[in-house]
C-alpha cells in the first residue's frame, strides 16, 4: 500500500495536466488564493429558536383543527374529516431531499389538501390552501382546472375560513 500523498497525485507534472487544470494551478502561483473561498452563510431571517413565519402553513393548521373539532362535535363529519389529508408537496427542501421526493412521485402543482369522499357526482375535493394574500402558481391553477375537468371539486382558498366553508359545503352535498 502506498503513502496517502502519492495515491492522491494524478499527474506526473504540471505539463501533463489538461489545459483547464493547468491554467488553474498556474493562476494560483500568480497571486490567486491557494484554496477556494468559502461562502459565508446567509444571515438568518428570523431569531434563532423562533417559529418559522409561514402564514399559509398556519391557515392549513387552522383548517385541520376546525374539521377535527367539527368531527368530534358532529359525528356526520367524522368519516369526511378522517379521509381529508394534507399532500406534502411544497416547502423549502434541500436539493437532495427534493430529488428524492421527485423520484418518489412528488409532482409540482398538486393541491395541498384532498378529501377522498365522493359527493354530488364529484370524485373528491382538492383544496389549494393560500394565505390571505397568496396566489396560486401556474402549475397549481392548471392542476385545479384539470381536476375539475376530470370530475373532482377543486378550488384555491385564501385562508382557513374559506377552505372550511368549501369543505363543509362539499361534505354536506348529496
Amino acid at each position: 500500500m502506498g503513502s496517502r500523498h502519492s495515491s492522491a497525485l494524478r499527474f506526473s507534472s504540471v505539463a501533463a495536466m489538461p489545459d483547464s487544470i493547468r491554467n488553474k494551478v498556474e493562476a494560483q502561483g500568480k497571486g490567486a488564493p491557494a484554496v477556494p473561498r468559502i461562502r459565508q452563510p446567509r444571515a438568518p431571517t428570523q431569531a434563532p429558536g423562533q417559529p418559522r413565519q409561514d402564514p399559509e402553513h398556519q391557515e392549513q393548521v387552522n383548517f385541520f383543527r376546525r374539521i377535527g373539532e367539527l368531527a368530534v362535535l358532529d359525528a356526520r363529519y367524522a368519516i369526511a374529516a378522517r379521509r381529508t389529508f394534507a399532500i406534502p408537496n411544497g416547502g423549502g427542501r434541500s436539493k437532495r431531499e427534493a430529488g428524492r421526493l421527485k423520484a418518489e412521485g412528488v409532482t409540482a402543482g398538486v393541491s395541498d389538501i384532498f378529501c377522498s369522499i365522493a359527493r354530488a357526482g364529484r370524485h373528491g375535493l382538492y383544496i389549494e390552501m393560500k394565505s390571505l394574500t397568496g396566489y396560486a402558481s401556474r402549475e397549481q391553477s392548471e392542476w385545479i382546472a384539470e381536476s375539475i375537468q376530470l370530475g373532482y371539486e377543486a378550488a384555491t382558498c385564501r385562508g382557513a375560513d374559506v377552505a372550511f366553508a368549501l369543505w363543509k359545503g362539499y361534505v354536506d352535498a348529496t
